[in-house]
């Protein structure tokens, strides 16, 4: 039986034969692809693709973000929306790396909107201006985002005061406990390519694999075996962030703080520890078609 190949389009008639076809055209599918910027919209409308729907009882949940180096107290009169997380493997061979925001959270730190439905063209969909947005990095338990997995997972989290929300309408849904998702409008920037091949000549791909492929959260989700990804070492938002209907995140939910006795929520900023894996190729950036990256709303 031969075995397809999504990024070639390809069909071929052994694992090696794909393997080396990947590789002689890695700086080639990784160039064409290096412009573009990506929303969970587009993959959607590419791929009639969408978020599923998971468990969001608030009252459920009784954790947030564990402990870390520094602990951020989370503060009532703000809304935390948690836009990405790490360590998920999809459908198109894609997993975000712990540490692939941190340099985005510097550079882009009061820089970015919040809107509606990635369309900040339009007035009325932005939701909070960049100067209302506050960017960091935090731990979160899998439990939160109604997923079985053991641990927590690394996150992009916008915290965003509840005064500084636009739309009276997305306020009132907020409240009312909504089922809305989170986008981000992105580019990646350094990837790393991992190969599941005993071949010498693909020691520096063989080592990424081995590297990354302990840490991906969902391997028993997929019937064939994972031979090869892309392991995304830097992402880098562009403009804004999105709340949504439908994004394309596989985990997302709204959480909010657990109503009981005696409990006290933190949330954790771990930027200045969690770093990327070390690069073993150029920078170079995929395409993104279908995000199942993990998202959620905390609100309290």
């Amino acid at each position: 039986m031969k075995i397809f190949c999504k990024e070639l389009n390809k069909s071929f008639e052994n694992k090696e034969d794909m393997f080396k076809a990947l590789i002689e055209n890695e700086k080639s599918i990784i160039d064409r692809k290096k412009s573009h910027i990506y929303n969970s919209e587009e993959w959607i409308s590419k791929n009639g693709l969408k978020g599923l729907q998971i468990v969001s009882d608030q009252k459920s949940l009784d954790k947030t973000f564990i402990d870390a180096e520094k602990k951020i107290k989370i503060d009532s009169n703000y809304y935390y929306f948690v836009i990405n997380s790490a360590n998920y493997l999809d459908s198109h061979e894609d997993v975000h790396l712990d540490g692939n925001w941190n340099k985005t959270v510097k550079d882009k730190q009061g820089k970015v909107y919040f809107v509606w439905h990635h369309e900040f063209e339009n007035p009325e969909n932005i939701l909070s201006f960049p100067e209302d947005v506050e960017m960091f990095t935090a731990k979160v338990s899998w439990s939160l985002l109604g997923k079985d997995y053991n641990g927590e997972t690394y996150c992009l989290v916008f915290k965003i005061s509840k005064d500084k929300i636009q739309s009276e309408k997305v306020i009132k849904w907020l409240e009312q406990n909504r089922k809305l998702q989170l986008s981000p409008r992105m580019r990646y920037v350094e990837i790393l390519f991992c190969v599941n091949s005993e071949n010498p000549e693909y020691a520096k791909q063989k080592k990424n694999y081995d590297d990354i492929f302990p840490l991906i959260v969902n391997k028993d989700e997929f019937v064939d075996e994972i031979d090869y990804f892309f392991g995304i070492k830097q992402s880098e938002i562009v403009m804004e962030a999105s709340l949504l209907p439908f994004g394309s995140n596989s985990a997302t939910a709204e959480i909010g703080k657990y109503q009981s006795e005696n409990k006290e929520i933190e949330a954790v900023d771990n930027t200045s520890k969690e770093e990327p894996l070390e690069d073993t190729q150029n920078q170079s950036t995929v395409e993104v078609q279908e995000k199942r990256k993990s998202n959620l709303f905390i609100k309290i």
